[in-house]
């Protein structure tokens, strides 16, 4: 059995908490769509490596949880408002809130 997948378009950002998963995933690609591949954080291509700043940090595996760098394009949200930001590496992602606190 396939999972269907939402492919209605977001006036973005949205409220990442009151999302579905499906309805994530479908953000998540609007984002990539509209940023032309690019990740929000970095600039670089998301299906590439992140930029040297971000590859050449340390990031510590054991405080994200398990199958966080499974998936390697995220959807950044605001920790704060809860609203979505962009597509972004999973790499830029754990750096966004390991080093920025973002």
């Amino acid at each position: 059995m396939f999972a269907t997948v939402d492919k209605r378009k977001f006036n973005l950002p949205v409220d990442y908490d009151n999302l579905k998963h499906s309805e994530k995933w479908a953000v998540r690609e609007e984002y990539r769509r509209i940023q032309k591949d690019a990740c929000w954080y970095c600039n670089k291509s998301l299906y590439a490596n992140p930029s040297k700043k971000v590859q050449k940090q340390h990031i510590f595996k054991k405080l994200f949880p398990k199958g966080f760098f499974d998936h390697p394009i995220h959807l950044h949200h605001s920790h704060d408002t809860g609203l979505t930001i962009g597509a972004v590496h999973a790499k830029c992602n754990a750096y966004l809130w390991q080093v920025e606190g973002k």
